[in-house]
């Protein structure tokens, strides 16, 4: 009988559902963490250190949604590094179905609840009377969520061609928020997505949790004024490059206090038909946003309400210029871990003249604000490379013992001496560099020009 009922559900979905739609899949675990509100340590927007009382203590045990890439929820999947706190974006086509694997690996109950999505008692994950059975999920328990993305789901009349959403638990909500745990949802209309569910006609997506975390039921020292858990501009990778359409999904949740205005500087953005660099933002609210990066350089991305920008409700985002590299040589390849006792460089000549030699200089980030440590060791190239062809030569790595705190190294040519006596050397501000990253799987930043990632030594 079991197998009868499971043959006509699936008969009815088949029935019901268009041949385009799809089931798309997540696996999303509670888990607790300790989080760092100013990793650097420091206040990156006076470029000075943290004012009191949040000196006093800035990481403190939270809960998030992690992603992982199975049902086995052992390999975590990469996340781009301004999510921050966020758990990861839940994305759909009008018409599909998401399912959501869920494990709770939190010492407390957790659900997932999500806003916009159509879905039946089972899968509401709210706790209240009647509750259904997804509604509290017990420490080590799963439970598999099924939402659907109906029409009502997507983009209306005077929409983009997405809109965001939000999950989070719905059990002891206030708590459960303000410990971490909330994610976003992004809807995209029927024949506007990639592959992956993200829109067509952007270039880049951005969202943004305005929210003031609350660690010591009020005191001044424990209450954070944070985008996406981060204060006082540690919130890291919000870079965009120049000429770029950009979609900005904006979260508010909390309490009373939590009436933001998030302001942009250096741009305007697309808000409900018309132009603005301010937006409301009271809790529980998802606003989307669209911008045209053209105007390059470093901005303030902050609260406009005058308490909460001076309390730290501040972020930096970066338009960065379109590129000017004007060198002769491209860095193909470098093998920056393996032994960091030695680098091993791959260089190609682009040019019809063979290089006699060059010299490179070496820089590196630290911790995932993507702190660029200016270690600027300059080394010489020993041999040359014919005209088209590429060489790998090995050179003396820097401080073997240090190697594993490095996230990526910054490679920039400084100097090419040709065979006939010719020279290029690099311009200032030119954005000629190649990234290497440590892992993989680290979601790659948009590389910023070097005048743009430089912090001085402490």
């Amino acid at each position: 009988m079991k197998g009868y009922r499971s043959i006509c559900l699936l008969l009815v979905l088949s029935a019901v559902l268009p041949c385009w739609a799809r089931d798309r899949s997540y696996y999303i675990a509670a888990e607790d963490t300790e989080w760092d509100y100013a990793p650097s340590g420091r206040d990156l927007i006076e470029g000075g250190a943290l004012p009191s009382p949040w000196s006093i203590k800035t990481h403190w045990p939270k809960t998030h949604y992690v992603e992982y890439t199975d049902a086995s929820f052992s390999q975590r999947k990469p996340q781009p590094p301004w999510l921050g706190i966020l758990g990861p974006v839940i994305r759909a086509e009008v018409g599909d179905t998401i399912t959501v694997h869920f494990l709770n690996r939190s010492k407390l109950p957790h659900s997932m609840h999500p806003h916009g999505l159509r879905y039946d008692k089972d899968s509401e994950g709210a706790y209240y009377t009647p509750s259904g059975a997804g509604a509290r999920v017990r420490p080590n328990g799963s439970f598999t969520y099924h939402w659907f993305a109906d029409k009502d789901s997507g983009p209306g009349r005077n929409d983009s061609s997405s809109v965001v959403w939000m999950y989070h638990p719905h059990g002891d909500e206030p708590s459960e928020t303000n410990a971490g745990l909330i994610g976003p949802i992004v809807i995209t209309a029927r024949g506007m997505a990639n592959p992956d569910g993200s829109p067509k006609d952007v270039n880049r997506e951005f969202v943004a949790l305005f929210m003031i975390f609350d660690e010591l039921h009020g005191k001044d020292s424990g209450m954070f004024y944070a985008i996406n858990g981060y204060a006082f501009g540690n919130l890291p990778g919000l870079a965009a490059r120049q000429g770029e359409r950009v979609r900005w999904y904006l979260l508010g949740m909390g309490s009373e206090d939590d009436l933001h205005t998030p302001h942009w500087h250096g741009k305007t953005v697309t808000y409900e038909g018309r132009h603005t660099d301010v937006i409301e933002l009271p809790p529980a609210s998802m606003k989307s946003a669209g911008m045209i990066a053209d105007n390059p350089g470093t901005w303030l991305f902050h609260c406009q309400v005058s308490e909460h920008m001076e309390d730290g409700m501040m972020a930096t985002y970066t338009i960065v210029p379109a590129h000017r590299c004007s060198a002769p040589i491209q860095i193909v390849a470098a093998d920056l871990w393996a032994d960091p006792k030695t680098f091993h460089v791959t260089i190609k000549n682009t040019t019809s003249k063979p290089i006699r030699n060059l010299s490179l200089r070496f820089d590196h980030l630290l911790t995932m604000q993507y702190r660029r440590r200016p270690y600027s060791h300059t080394w010489s190239w020993p041999q040359e490379i014919p005209p088209g062809q590429q060489r790998t030569v090995d050179m003396p790595g820097w401080k073997p013992g240090y190697a594993a705190q490095i996230l990526a190294w910054i490679l920039f040519p400084q100097s090419v001496t040709f065979q006939d006596g010719s020279r290029w050397q690099a311009a200032d501000n030119d954005s000629c560099y190649q990234m290497f990253w440590r892992d993989p799987g680290t979601p790659a930043l948009v590389g910023l020009p070097p005048v743009q990632m430089e912090l001085n030594e402490e």
